[in-house]
């Protein structure tokens, strides 16, 4: 979609934009919009001194009206984390046939990490999110999204959608990849708000879903209430697990619209958090080739 100034947020942040078909990487920062001669990929390999010294060079101006948005995004992988709230506790409890590995994961000295998305199938900020048909409850979860660079510092920050498929995870723990890994499912913007001048510690988050232009849900809830660093999630997630390009990571949500809501087609998405800025999509249903399971292998030696 097109840079619109008053979707940005206020803060000096990084937009990946197509500009006269060419994707380029540009800072926006009191209004302006400039070129940055370096790819995202390349800003992360350097440190976060090195980073912000290659941004503070930026080159010659750019006309938003002539740029359409992308998600802030390249080579980097995007991880996510669960049960980093209590409410989440209590949700990931309530849908679940085993309830007690959630409370013992919230208690835990280690996180639950787990992989969201390639860099390619990021949806940025206007683009379709998607719901897996093969559920009957799914739900978009609203997060801070931190984006860290190749040595694990964390660089910038941004609103994040992880969509997620309830009803399948609920069923079972270890059908978490399905519920949470599908076409669409992860969405991030608008822009990287760069971390030197950004502190998301205490703000605010809020969830407006809307469908037919009638409101049918609103929520708030506040990153001061995770029991977990976004830092240390960082640090984990690098601990043995080699990102030359850096990565994102979501970090847990707060904010689940509670049944009989789940996502429809055309529901439009609108999470905001604090001084990061307004991240908005619309619901599609993503295609699926209509096979549930596969057949089930006899045991060796069977019908001999």
């Amino acid at each position: 979609m097109p840079v619109q100034a008053g979707e940005l947020p206020r803060k000096p942040a990084l937009l990946r934009v197509d500009h006269a078909g060419r994707h380029t990487l540009a800072l926006w920062s009191g209004g302006r919009l400039t070129q940055v001669g370096h790819s995202l990929d390349e800003l992360l390999r350097l440190t976060t001194i090195e980073m912000r010294r290659a941004v503070e060079r930026s080159m010659g101006d750019l006309d938003p009206d002539h740029c359409e948005l992308l998600a802030p995004v390249e080579s980097q992988e995007v991880w996510a984390c669960g049960v980093t709230y209590a409410r989440s506790r209590i949700a990931r409890m309530e849908e679940s046939t085993t309830q007690d590995i959630y409370a013992r994961v919230y208690e835990a000295e280690r996180p639950e990490l787990f992989f969201k998305s390639a860099g390619w199938r990021v949806v940025g900020h206007g683009g379709s999110a998607g719901v897996r048909p093969d559920s009957s409850w799914n739900v978009p979860e609203p997060e801070l999204a931190v984006l860290s660079n190749s040595r694990g510092e964390v660089v910038a920050y941004a609103c994040a959608n992880d969509m997620s498929s309830r009803s399948i995870e609920g069923e079972n723990p270890l059908y978490l990849p399905q519920a949470k890994v599908y076409d669409r499912s992860c969405s991030i913007g608008p822009a990287a708000v760069l971390a030197w001048g950004a502190d998301p510690s205490h703000a605010q988050v809020r969830m407006r879903i809307t469908r037919s232009d009638r409101l049918v849900f609103d929520g708030t809830s506040n990153i001061s209430e995770m029991v977990r660093d976004p830092a240390q999630l960082t640090a984990v997630l690098h601990a043995a697990y080699p990102l030359p390009v850096g990565a994102w990571l979501l970090t847990g949500t707060s904010l689940v619209p509670p049944p009989p809501y789940t996502v429809e087609a055309g529901d439009v998405v609108m999470i905001e958090i604090e001084g990061i800025g307004r991240l908005v999509n619309h619901a599609m249903i993503v295609p699926h080739s209509g096979a549930l399971a596969l057949p089930r292998l006899q045991e060796p030696g069977a019908g001999r």
